[in-house]
């Protein structure tokens, strides 16, 4: 790869297939970038704007990460560059809604795309959590990008591809971006002052591929703090009583309220727990996310069988596609909870 400019980290191949297009002048009008949460989507977005708005007349070297539009781009405030946050919020309803609205769409998007830049050479529209368009909303993208603007591109990230149009899908270049290695995550954050070889480690395991959140974990002790205080109520809640479980419940749907992406991520969260769980189950050498719980795990296994595991782990995904249905958060919890097996932890 000839330039090391890019602000992305961990995603090379589609680094070079970027950096090939800018080169030759060939950069798509559209692209859909897929991937885990925090896997590095929204940096590729900004890296793919600054390629297309750098100053510098070397096309390899682009971007360059120097020059003004570079800078303001990685900034936030180049007046070119437009972000509309598709995230899922929860009403009190507890039914789930976008924070762009039609009318938004309708008044900024399309407004705004038919302009020419104003401060660079390219208008950049990045859409996140696409995949969380409702049809309506699907459908005015769709007809932007059968005949988009020669000095715009739009981008938009998503988890995966099931939940776009396939009009939409065919219309864009995909980039898919796969978790990283638990040996590339150490690499990057092997200059990490704070932690020790065993602490880098064991932050890299539970990145789970995601790069972007092992760097604040490695810069912030809180994010791990966390999370290891959440899967301390996971697994009170599971091996506590009925009461417990549906407190646990209770706070979860709370959560999906305040950010619909934050319950998910918690849910995501206990389904790596009880995978470890299965993991333990079936090789008790296995190697697993978290690995300061081996013990506790180890303990819990005493009453369970791998049959509930397995039952508990189906459990959670058809929690998670319930949400995604847009059923009741708190139903959807309560539900989950009850059908989790009885287990318990000793004392000591």
């Amino acid at each position: 790869m000839k330039n090391r400019n890019w602000t992305t980290i961990g995603h090379d191949q589609i680094l070079e297939i970027l950096g090939k297009a800018v080169e030759l002048d060939r950069m798509s009008h559209s692209f859909v970038i897929t991937g885990i949460e925090s896997v590095g989507k929204m940096t590729v977005a900004l890296d793919i704007a600054k390629a297309a708005n750098c100053e510098i007349s070397n096309t390899e070297q682009r971007p360059c990460g120097e020059c003004s539009q570079c800078q303001r781009i990685q900034s936030g405030y180049h007046t070119d560059v437009f972000i509309y946050d598709l995230e899922i919020k929860d009403g009190t309803s507890g039914q789930l809604s976008t924070t762009i609205t039609m009318e938004q769409l309708r008044e900024d998007f399309l407004k705004q795309i038919h302009r020419k830049p104003f401060e660079g050479k390219t208008r950049v529209f990045i859409i996140a959590s696409a995949d969380l368009m409702r049809l309506e909303q699907s459908n005015i993208l769709l007809k932007t990008l059968e005949e988009p603007p020669d000095d715009t591109i739009i981008i938009l990230l998503a988890t995966g591809t099931e939940n776009l149009l396939e009009t939409i899908v065919s219309r864009c270049q995909l980039l898919q971006l796969k978790p990283a290695s638990t040996e590339k995550i150490m690499e990057v954050i092997s200059d990490s002052d704070f932690h020790t070889e065993i602490e880098r480690n064991k932050i890299a395991r539970l990145a789970r591929g995601r790069i972007g959140w092992a760097i604040r974990a490695s810069g912030d002790s809180t994010v791990v703090m966390d999370l290891e205080k959440y899967l301390d109520s996971v697994e009170s809640a599971v091996t506590g009583s009925l009461e417990d479980r549906f407190e646990f419940s209770r706070v979860l749907a709370m959560r999906f309220r305040e950010d619909t992406r934050i319950g998910m991520y918690d849910m995501d969260l206990m389904l790596t727990w009880w995978r470890d769980l299965l993991m333990l189950s079936i090789d008790s050498d296995m190697e697993i996310v978290n690995i300061s719980r081996r013990t506790t795990m180890e303990d819990i296994l005493r009453s369970l069988t791998t049959a509930e595991i397995v039952k508990a782990i189906s459990q959670v995904r058809i929690a998670l596609d319930n949400i995604q249905k847009n059923l009741n958060p708190r139903l959807v919890c309560d539900n989950m909870m009850l059908k989790f097996p009885v287990t318990t932890i000793s004392s000591s």
